[in-house]
């Protein structure tokens, strides 16, 4: 129904889910019921509304956000929520400072600088960068994320393999940990579940497999 993802922060408290492709999903109940599972409190949701952007909003009360890709807090009484489905869902705890966010990262948001911008933020507040973890969820993998030439001008050869005629398939996973990495996270602090969202059919939606009519998954966190 759920993957719960608190054992991998190691911090008391914290909790942190991914909703599956078999979860009930409803766009008006389905952040509730996640936290709700995780003993978080539903009425103090974050829920944005995403936009490809590289824009990060800090967040000090619950409700509705207007175009962001990145939710932060360091409050115990907000709990963040994205949604995804293909894009990659990113978790990041400052086991020092306690904050805490999410970050959706399609191909767009990571063109754009997202990643680096959201730990640009973190460090803003807290200096240190040797006590951020940070979780990259189930997300398409370059086995099934083909793109063209206008995608793939947007990114190193280092990340595209060669596809039929002009095509190229992206390792937008590879590309995110390196720019981790460029903002200072520690390498061991980096944690891939190294799942394909579009391999999966009976695990998780996707976009890129099933179109318009595909679900989306919900990435919840917040502390207890």
């Amino acid at each position: 129904m759920f993957l719960d993802l608190s054992s991998y922060f190691n911090q008391a408290n914290f909790r942190a889910g991914f909703s599956l492709g078999d979860f009930s999903y409803n766009s008006k109940n389905d952040r509730k019921q996640l936290a709700e599972n995780l003993e978080l409190k539903s009425e103090n949701l974050v829920i944005p509304k995403q936009v490809h952007s590289h824009h990060v909003q800090i967040c000090t009360t619950p409700g509705e956000l207007a175009d962001t890709d990145t939710v932060i807090s360091h409050s115990t009484d907000i709990v963040l929520s994205i949604q995804v489905a293909d894009c990659i869902p990113l978790f990041i705890l400052d086991k020092n400072s306690k904050m805490f966010g999410l970050i959706h990262a399609g191909w767009r948001g990571t063109a754009k600088g997202i990643v680096g911008k959201t730990m640009s933020e973190f460090k803003r507040i807290n200096e240190q960068t040797r006590d951020m973890i940070v979780l990259i969820g189930p997300s398409i993998k370059q086995c099934c994320f083909e793109i063209g030439p206008e995608v793939a001008k947007e990114f190193s050869k280092d990340f595209l393999i060669q596809g039929k005629g002009d095509r190229s398939f992206l390792d937008l996973q590879g590309v995110v940990k390196t720019q981790l990495l460029n903002a200072g996270i520690n390498s061991e602090n980096i944690i891939d579940l190294n799942e394909c969202t579009c391999c999966q059919p009976d695990k998780y939606y996707s976009y890129r497999r099933d179109g318009k009519r595909a679900g989306r998954m919900i990435a919840v966190c917040g502390w207890v």
